[in-house]
C-alpha cells in the first residue's frame, strides 16, 4: 500500500481551483460575447487536466463531473463554438466541481487510491505521473510572524534614531565616516522594513476571483445582464486593508448591478448597449490605494445633486438613513444600506469614501485606503505637548492663521477664496485646551468635498511612522488610527481625519480664549511597568486635558506622592516589579496624609476574588483589561476627580 502524500493532496487542491477559476473566467468572457474558440480549447484542456489529476489521487466523484464536463467541451469544439445556453449549465458544473474537491481533499484516504468506479475515462492509459511537489507562487507565512518581524525592525529603528538624538554632538564631532555608517545603517535597515512590509501585502487579485461571477449571476436574478471587468488587480494592498475592504467593495458591486444597470430594454431604448458595464478599478496614488466600482447605468437624478450640493457630498445625501426608500431614491432605491456600511468600513482603515455620478451617465464609487496600516507617513504637530500625527495624504496645506471670521455661529478663516471652517486641535478632539498663541500654525485637511483648518502649538515635520495598535486598553477611543512612538520616547496619537473633517458639518470649535480665571486640570498619576502603557495612558489623558505623570512601580509611585501636593488620582496596573498595585494600595491607605487619594485599579486579573481584594484593599475603581470601554474609564476618571 502506498500512501498519499498529504502535500500532494494539498497540491492536487490548489491546482484543481486555478483550473476551475480559469474555467469560469472564459465562460463569463464567451456568455459577454467574447472569443471562443480558444477560450474552448483552454477549458477543455483545464477540465482533462482536472479529471487525470482527480483520477491519480483517487477522488472519484471529481473525475466523473470533470469527464462529463470534458464530453461537453469536446462537441463545442467539433462545432467550433459554445451556445449561450450552454453557460449557465457549465457554471453549475463548476461549482459542482469545487465542492466535490474540497469534499474530496478533505476526506481522502492515506493510502493507495481506490480503482475508479462508474465509466472509464477514454484515455486512461495516458493519464499524467502524480504531480511533485513544488513551491507555489507565494510562499505561506503566519501573519502574526511577519507583525513580529515588523515590531522588531520598528523597535530597531527607533533605538537607532533616539541613539542618535542621545550622541547628537558626538557623532558630529566623530566625522565624516561615523556619520557615513550611521547612514549606511539607515538604508539597510529602511530596506529590512520595506521588505518585511511587503510580505504585509497582497495583491488586489487575492479577493477578486469571484466577483465576475457574483455580478453574472446577480444580474441574471435581476432579469438585467452585466458583465464585470477589472483593471488594477495587481495592485497591493497591506492584508488587514484587503480584508476589511472585501465586504464593502461586495456591497458596491451588489448596488451597481442592483440599483443602477438597467434592464435590456430600457437601456437599448436609451440607445445603450443592452448589457450593462460595471467595472472595479484600482491605483495607487502615492500612499493610498483608490479602488473605484463604477457602472454605466441610470446614475442620480438633477434634485439628488443639488441636495448633495447643500448637504456636503453626494455620499453624505446617500448614506443619511432612511434615504434608502424608493419614494425618495427612485432608482437609487437601497443604495444608501450599501453605502453606509461601505462608509463605516472604510473610514474604520482611516480611509474615505467619494461618490460621483450623473443623470443617465452612471455612478462611481471610490474607496480611498491607506496602502499598509503598518507604516503611515504622517506629518507631526503639537498641541499642550502632546504630539499628534496626521496622515500626508489627508493634508492639503500649511498656513499661518492671522485674522478669523465667523459665520454661522462657527469660526472660519480665509484661505484661498473659500471660507474654511476653522477649529483648535485639542478642542477637537475633546480637550480643555490652552489657549493659543495669537497667530498659531494651522493644518489644512481636505477631501474631495470637505476642508477644515487645525490649529495647533506648532508643526515638527513630517515622519515615517511604524504604527502600533494602540491595545485592548485603548482600543476603545474613537478617532485614532493608532500611535507612532519617536526618537524622544514620546507617543504621537495618529489622528483619524474623517473626524476632523466631519467637525465641518457640525460647529467646527473656535480658538480657545484666554479664560478670566485659568484653573488647573486634574493630574493624574499612572502606573505601569511596560513604557508603552504607560506612553499610550498619558497620551490618551492628556488629549482628554488631564495632567499626567507617569511611574514605573508602586515604589516610585509612592516617591512621586510623597512630593508631589497636587495628584488627583493614581492610576495603577497590579503585576509590577519593586512593589506591585496591591502594594502600593495599601502604603496610599496607610498614609494619613494621602489616605483619601483616589486610586483606580486597571490590570488583566479578572477574577471574582481578584476583584474582592481589590475592594477589600481600598481601591475606588477596578477595571479589567479585556472588558475595557475607554469611555467607561475617563467617566470613572471623572467622577472621581469630581471632573
Amino acid at each position: 500500500m502506498s500512501e498519499i502524500d498529504p502535500q500532494t493532496l494539498q497540491i492536487a487542491r490548489e491546482e484543481a481551483g486555478d483550473c476551475l477559476a480559469r474555467i469560469e473566467i472564459n465562460l463569463l468572457t464567451i456568455e459577454s460575447g467574447g472569443g471562443e474558440a480558444e477560450l474552448i480549447d483552454a477549458m477543455f484542456r483545464d477540465a482533462h487536466s482536472v479529471k487525470g489529476a482527480a483520477s491519480m489521487v483517487g477522488w472519484q466523484e471529481v473525475s466523473t463531473i470533470a469527464h462529463e464536463m470534458e464530453d461537453r467541451l469536446e462537441l463545442a469544439r467539433e462545432h467550433g463554438e459554445l451556445a449561450t445556453e450552454s453557460v449557465a449549465p457549465l457554471l453549475k458544473s463548476t461549482d459542482e466541481l469545487r465542492r466535490a474537491v474540497d469534499a474530496a481533499a478533505d476526506e481522502s484516504p492515506k493510502g493507495e487510491p481506490p480503482a475508479a468506479k462508474g465509466r472509464p475515462s477514454p484515455d486512461s492509459s495516458q493519464l499524467p505521473s502524480p504531480p511533485a511537489p513544488r513551491k507555489r507562487a507565494a510562499m505561506r507565512v503566519d501573519p502574526s510572524k511577519v507583525d513580529r518581524m515588523l515590531d522588531a525592525v520598528g523597535e530597531t529603528m527607533l533605538h537607532r534614531r533616539r541613539l542618535e538624538h542621545i550622541a547628537g554632538e558626538q557623532i558630529e564631532s566623530a566625522g565624516d565616516e561615523a556619520e557615513e555608517e550611521l547612514d549606511r545603517g539607515e538604508r539597510l535597515l529602511s530596506e529590512l522594513q520595506d521588505a518585511v512590509i511587503a510580505m504585509r501585502t497582497l495583491p488586489l487579485a487575492s479577493i477578486t476571483e469571484p466577483f465576475p461571477r457574483a455580478v453574472r449571476d446577480l444580474a441574471a436574478a435581476e432579469g438585467k445582464e452585466a458583465d464585470l471587468t477589472i483593471d488594477g488587480a495587481e495592485t497591493q494592498l497591506d492584508r488587514v486593508i484587503l480584508e476589511g475592504i472585501s465586504d464593502p467593495i461586495v456591497h458596491l458591486l451588489r448596488n451597481a448591478v442592483a440599483h443602477g444597470i438597467e434592464s435590456p430594454d430600457e437601456r437599448e431604448d436609451a440607445g445603450k448597449p443592452r448589457r450593462g458595464r460595471v467595472e472595479l478599478r484600482a491605483e495607487q496614488r502615492g500612499g493610498m490605494v483608490a479602488i473605484e466600482v463604477a457602472d454605466d447605468g441610470l446614475g442620480v437624478s438633477k434634485d439628488m445633486l443639488e441636495r448633495a450640493g447643500e448637504a456636503g457630498s453626494l455620499a453624505d445625501v446617500l448614506t443619511t438613513a432612511g434615504l434608502s426608500s424608493v419614494v425618495e431614491v427612485g432608482n437609487l432605491a437601497g443604495r444608501g444600506v450599501g453605502l453606509d456600511a461601505a462608509k463605516s468600513h472604510v473610514e474604520a482603515l482611516g480611509g474615505r469614501i467619494e461618490v460621483r455620478s450623473e443623470p443617465g451617465r452612471g455612478t462611481q464609487v471610490i474607496l480611498l485606503v491607506p496602502m499598509t496600516l503598518a507604516l503611515l507617513n504622517v506629518l507631526l504637530c503639537e498641541r499642550d505637548g502632546q504630539p499628534f500625527g496626521l496622515p500626508v495624504s489627508s493634508i492639503r496645506e500649511l498656513v499661518t492663521v492671522t485674522e478669523t471670521s465667523s459665520l454661522e455661529g462657527r469660526a472660519r478663516i480665509e484661505h484661498r477664496g473659500e471660507a474654511v471652517p476653522f477649529g483648535d486641535l485639542a478642542a477637537l478632539l475633546g480637550a480643555m485646551p490652552s489657549p493659543l498663541e495669537s497667530h498659531p500654525p494651522a493644518i489644512v485637511l481636505a477631501s474631495a468635498t470637505r476642508a477644515i483648518a487645525i490649529a495647533c502649538d506648532r508643526i515638527l515635520g513630517d515622519r515615517e511612522l511604524v504604527v502600533k495598535s494602540l491595545g485592548p486598553l485603548l482600543a476603545g477611543v474613537e478617532g485614532y488610527l493608532g500611535a507612532g512612538i519617536l526618537e524622544d520616547g514620546r507617543v504621537a496619537l495618529i489622528v483619524d481625519p474623517n473626524r476632523l473633517l466631519e467637525a465641518r458639518s457640525a460647529h467646527a470649535v473656535a480658538p480657545t480664549a484666554i479664560p478670566a480665571t485659568p484653573r488647573l486640570a486634574p493630574k493624574v498619576l499612572v502606573v505601569d511597568d511596560q513604557f508603552s502603557v504607560r506612553q499610550l495612558q498619558r497620551s490618551i489623558l492628556e488629549a482628554a486635558g488631564y495632567r499626567v505623570e507617569v511611574a514605573r512601580h508602586g515604589r516610585e509611585a509612592l516617591q512621586m506622592i510623597a512630593a508631589d501636593g497636587e495628584l488627583d488620582l493614581v492610576l495603577t496596573d497590579v503585576q509590577m516589579p519593586e512593589m506591585d498595585g496591591l502594594e502600593l494600595l495599601r502604603a496610599i491607605r496607610a498614609d494619613a496624609e494621602h489616605q483619601s487619594l483616589p486610586v483606580a485599579i486597571v490590570t488583566s486579573m479578572g477574577s471574582d476574588e481578584d476583584r474582592r481584594q481589590g475592594a477589600e484593599e481600598g481601591a475606588d475603581a477596578y477595571i479589567v483589561k479585556e472588558e475595557f470601554n475607554q469611555q467607561a474609564l475617563l467617566e470613572t476618571i471623572g467622577r472621581l476627580v469630581g471632573r
